[in-house]
């Protein structure tokens, strides 16, 4: 019985095949494409990360990766100038890079429907983040777009929230979500670099005139919203906890001012033990360390009904 059954299937798929011929045979890969392409092109689907061309985006996250600066891999290592909070004392001297100023050229904001339009920012997205704004994969600004993409798409350092802000309205939404809607605003306020030194590798230092450090309780939550290089003004944001905002006046051996902002983490066990700060003090995970943010940085904390920095 089973054999005449056999008999019968075989004779079956004999027929069907000689009425209706398989289709023909075609690489894998573009019949994937091509399956792809149709079912991402019915009317209640909608495949985000799929181009028309029906290939998936590998090269072109490979492509990012080789764009970035591999040496930055959170937002940490685009930090510098860190110092002890002890060694914060009126009529010392302290090293700072650039005068605190930013390598980063400040740039507007994008409107918040453009901000929108644009796509994730994230390193599968790179190339068409350039692309929408024509820069060239062989452009510095290449670099800065590929790693700001690699900054923002990652995971949120341990114990912080973040959000990157290429618009006005999402940044201030995002500071509102973590500190509330009355908030005070800080940032420093860099000095002219003697036309003697380069502008890339300038380190001198400077006297301190002024400390005035904020107070615990009004560093428990902070945001600090760090200015990276792109070709419209980005923010990467990220709420942190158990600091002291610090304000300072330094003066410059030309003379100039600095009105110098800084924060220090009070506790650091939870940073990653490759963080340049501990190399830098030569200090042990979990102790405190301090760091001034560049001019274009901003600080955010909340406003208290006394505050020492406002």
């Amino acid at each position: 019985m089973v054999s005449i059954l056999i008999m019968l299937l075989i004779g079956l798929t004999t027929m069907a095949g000689a009425s209706r011929p398989f289709v023909d045979e075609v690489p894998t890969s573009s019949l994937t494409d091509k399956l792809m392409l149709e079912v991402c092109s019915a009317e209640y689907l909608i495949c985000s990360n799929f181009q028309t061309a029906g290939s998936i985006k590998s090269d072109d996250v490979a492509k990012a990766a080789s764009l970035r600066d591999a040496s930055v891999l959170t937002i940490n290592d685009l930090q510098e100038d860190f110092f002890l909070e002890s060694s914060l004392v009126e009529g010392g001297i302290i090293t700072l890079k650039n005068n605190l100023q930013d390598a980063a050229p400040a740039r507007a904001f994008l409107s918040a429907v453009a901000a929108n339009a644009l796509p994730a920012l994230t390193a599968y997205n790179t190339l068409s983040i350039m692309k929408q704004f024509g820069v060239a994969q062989d452009s510095s600004m290449a670099t800065s777009v590929a790693t700001a993409a690699y900054l923002c798409g990652g995971a949120a350092l341990p114990g912080e929230a973040r959000s990157c802000a290429t618009s006005a309205d999402a940044l201030a939404a995002f500071v509102a979500a973590e500190l509330g809607n009355n908030v005070n605003v800080h940032a420093t306020k860099g000095a002219p670099i003697s036309t003697s030194t380069s502008t890339s590798v300038a380190k001198a230092p400077v006297t301190i005139v002024k400390v005035v450090k904020g107070s615990v309780e009004e560093g428990k939550k902070v945001v600090v919203c760090h200015h990276l290089a792109f070709p419209s003004s980005l923010y990467y944001c990220h709420r942190v906890t158990g600091t002291k905002v610090i304000q300072t006046t330094l003066k410059t051996n030309e003379g100039s001012l600095i009105k110098g902002m800084a924060i220090c983490h009070l506790n650091t066990k939870l940073w990653l033990s490759r963080h340049p700060a501990f190399k830098a003090l030569n200090i042990a995970r979990g102790d405190e360390a301090c760091h001034f943010v560049v001019e274009n940085d901003i600080i955010f904390t909340a406003a208290m009904a006394q505050d020492t920095l406002a």
